[in-house]
């Protein structure tokens, strides 16, 4: 029998040297003519539609918690959208913070572009029925997590924890009624610890991206001569 073994000699590292290089951002020969001509006619086009613009916004909007203006606008702008676009009467609409994509807006104009960065991703908006019981939950959920983007028709004060002096279209809430929230499909599934939305009665898409959604309202802001005015106003305190 033979027994066959391997040994090796441990390296270690004895000396080390850095230093910065410059690289050339065409070094790696990338760049191709051909390639850059046939796609240069397609840039233009995108750039073109990116940088159109839809209306004009007064101020800053940020996103912020308990409440940001940035969200206050989203969830209005969708609101007004869904008003002239369903048939049904839409008690309030609320928005994950984690599904605006962008920290602010700053005052000027507002193009296409900055609302697929706001809203980049490929959710779609719906109306999401909820009995009471299950809103309070979800308002308690809401309220551990410090607030939520949300429209002007909803209100509710944090206090330990959970969700009290709840108002919704300046009426107090009803544990005993179904409301109807506007939404968008990742949260009525229950993400971004929203789990009361899966007990949902019924949901209903407005078949309408929210990105499209809000460049749609926004263009008829734009045509209508109507600027963006977004406040704080005590919607979740």
């Amino acid at each position: 029998m033979f027994l066959l073994g391997q040994c090796k000699t441990p390296l270690s590292l004895s000396k080390t040297q850095t230093q910065n290089i410059k690289i050339n951002k065409d070094s790696l020969q990338l760049y191709d003519a051909k390639i850059f001509n046939t796609i240069a006619p397609y840039k233009i086009k995108l750039d073109s539609l990116m940088n159109a613009v839809l209306c004009y916004n007064n101020q800053d909007l940020k996103k912020d918690l308990p409440e940001g203006t940035l969200g206050n606008f989203v969830c209005d702008e969708l609101m007004d959208f869904a008003k002239m676009n369903y048939s049904k009467s839409i008690d309030f609409c609320m928005y994950n913070n984690g599904g605006l994509r962008v920290g602010s807006i700053a005052k000027g104009n507002i193009t296409v572009g900055k609302i697929y960065e706001l809203a980049p991703f490929d959710n779609a908006i719906v109306v999401v029925e909820l009995g009471g019981n299950d809103c309070k939950r979800l308002f308690d959920l809401i309220a551990q997590n410090n607030g939520t983007p949300c429209s002007k028709e909803f209100r509710m004060t944090i206090e330990n924890n959970l969700a009290t002096n709840i108002f919704i279209k300046n009426e107090p809430f009803d544990s005993t009624k179904t409301y109807r929230i506007l939404t968008n499909d990742y949260v009525a599934s229950g993400g971004d610890k929203t789990e009361p939305m899966k007990k949902a009665i019924a949901v209903t898409s407005l078949n309408l991206m929210v990105r499209d959604a809000l460049i749609k309202q926004l263009r008829t802001r734009g045509n209508n001569s109507q600027p963006i005015n977004t406040i704080l106003d005590g919607r979740i305190k």
